[in-house]
């Protein structure tokens, strides 16, 4: 089935893994990376003209060489457009923690940002290049790709989020060491001409953070800016947490706890916090935590720029692995999804809210059974949400489970490869209920 039809139409026809409560319709589930034969990394957007922007990663034979497809269609409906970006540094990184960000200002610019990869001899880990394009066009033609990251191109310049405002500007956030081989930390930059020329790189956060969970920004609509990511605390202590700039993010208040999750963790989940402002100002944001007898999925809001957060739990156990959470606002609430990581077998579930946050409806199961759901990801379309995610079966995650957990975890990694991945998509109709 054609990646516009899924963007364009919604079915109201239920299928796939269970039925959902009253108040959500979804559609059947569709392969929106059939054109490509593979696909990684999904990502989707809806423009403030209403375009529709669609993003993953495909590889031939499913290796390291990625190449970036965007699928953008028209507010009013009409042909899509489909373009493929070939970057000439290096293969496009198809990373479920560090897909392609996609971005779209008030004045009709789309843009997306990814990551280029490059395996150096004697290094661990692959050095990685923060690249951009843009389109001012609605997608039918992109720029030629250019690098956001100051300094030599290729380093430690990952785990990004982009966002785009009013008059130009554009923000893009990543992780990166210090000086003199510092701890991993939090980096920005802002460009005031869609990206075509950006000032000096600013250290967002110079104390040490989760080195390889994403990082997050949202703007309100008084143009305060928020950033969110998984910082180190003493003890090794893992939270995440969310930073306040009411000078365009010039500089930044002291980082704040959303939660006291008070999870010791001596490494990396690769589970980063999803980071949204509604119109009226409030800040959403939803992450995983892996604390045992609380490990799972939350959700809070601040109704104080910031300052304080209410949490709910919205899947939570004794134990879990790491869940990729996003969460967008939709006119009747903020909607969460993430991948299970209660079983042996991820799936994509959902829950949503009518009442502003206060309380969530029961689970959703989005994802087929039988097949292990990753990396969801959800775009807002007025009413309705698009769910797109990485595919595999359950026998092929089981074999790639079992052959990480034998591998010497020292030796060094390459590039991040497709492989036997798809990217599957549904959409679902929220009906609006009065606040409660």
């Amino acid at each position: 089935m054609k990646s516009s039809m899924l963007l364009m139409v919604l079915v109201a026809a239920c299928g796939g893994s269970s039925s959902p409560p009253a108040g959500i319709a979804l559609s059947e589930v569709r392969a929106l990376s059939a054109e490509t034969g593979n696909g990684a990394t999904p990502m989707v957007l809806m423009a403030p003209d209403g375009t529709r922007l669609l993003a993953w990663v495909s590889a031939e034979g499913g290796g390291s060489e990625g190449r970036l497809h965007l699928v953008a269609t028209p507010s009013g409906g009409g042909a899509p457009a489909r373009v493929t970006i070939r970057d000439a540094l290096g293969p496009i990184e198809p990373h479920g923690e560090a897909p392609p960000q996609l971005a779209a200002d008030p004045d009709g610019g789309l843009y997306a940002a990814y990551t280029v990869g490059k395996e150096v001899p004697g290094e661990r880990f692959p050095k990685s290049a923060l690249r951009l394009i843009r389109s001012t066009d609605g997608g039918v033609s992109w720029s030629e790709p250019t690098t956001v990251n100051e300094g030599e191109a290729f380093g430690s310049h990952n785990f990004h989020a982009l966002l785009a405002g009013p008059g130009g500007r554009l923000y893009a956030t990543w992780l990166g060491g210090g000086p003199k081989g510092a701890p991993s930390m939090v980096w920005l930059r802002r460009s005031l001409d869609g990206g075509k020329r950006w000032l000096p790189t600013q250290l967002l956060h110079g104390e040490a953070t989760c080195p390889c969970c994403r990082t997050s920004l949202a703007r309100a609509p008084d143009g305060t800016l928020y950033a969110a990511w998984r910082k180190i605390f003493p003890g090794d202590v893992r939270d995440v947490v969310v930073a306040r700039s009411t000078d365009d993010g010039t500089t930044w208040d002291t980082p704040v706890k959303p939660r006291d999750d008070g999870w010791v963790y001596p490494g990396c989940p690769h589970a980063g916090p999803s980071l949204k402002v509604d119109a009226g100002g409030g800040v959403h944001i939803a992450w995983w935590s892996g604390k045992e007898g609380h490990a799972g999925v939350y959700y809070a809001k601040s109704h104080d720029g910031g300052m304080t957060f209410r949490a709910l739990p919205l899947a939570v156990a004794k134990r879990s692995t790491p869940s990729h959470v996003q969460l967008a606002i939709a006119p009747s609430g903020p909607v969460v999804v993430w991948d299970d990581g209660f079983g042996a077998v991820p799936t994509i579930l959902l829950r949503n809210s009518t009442d502003r946050g206060m309380s969530f409806g029961a689970v959703v199961g989005v994802s087929p059974e039988g097949e292990a759901g990753t990396f969801p990801v959800l775009g807002v379309f007025a009413d309705s949400i698009t769910i797109a995610w990485s595919t595999r079966t359950a026998a092929r995650h089981r074999a790639e489970m079992a052959a990480h957990a034998e591998r010497d975890p020292k030796a060094p990694m390459g590039l991040p490869r497709v492989g036997q991945q798809e990217i599957l998509a549904r959409s679902a109709f929220l009906k609006s209920q009065p606040d409660r």
